[in-house]
């Protein structure tokens, strides 16, 4: 269910974490996206291009309006449109 939602895309940059065979790369890229909050979570909508590793990424941190947010990336979903959907479970 959808709490609230920031309906302004805007530029943020996404640190986040991938696995690979040989370890956990850290990674990093800047983007256009869209947060929407949701109980008990939150979905970060994140519009062409993003790199492909997102897809993989485990662990996600950015800063929206000057708060930062970081999670466990639950679900990634590349949607028809081209976005990026993550579905994050918020950590401290």
């Amino acid at each position: 269910m959808r709490d609230s939602s920031d309906a302004t895309l805007q530029p943020i940059k996404v640190d986040y974490l991938q696995d690979t065979l040989f370890g956990v790369n850290a990674l990093a890229s800047e983007c256009t996206g869209q947060l929407v909050r949701t109980a008990p979570g939150l979905q970060l909508r994140l519009a062409p291009p993003w790199p492909a590793q997102l897809l993989k990424a485990h662990r996600v941190t950015f800063e929206w309006d000057g708060q930062a947010y970081r999670g466990v990336v639950q679900q990634a979903e590349s949607l028809t449109n081209g976005d990026l959907l993550l579905d994050i479970e918020p950590q401290p």
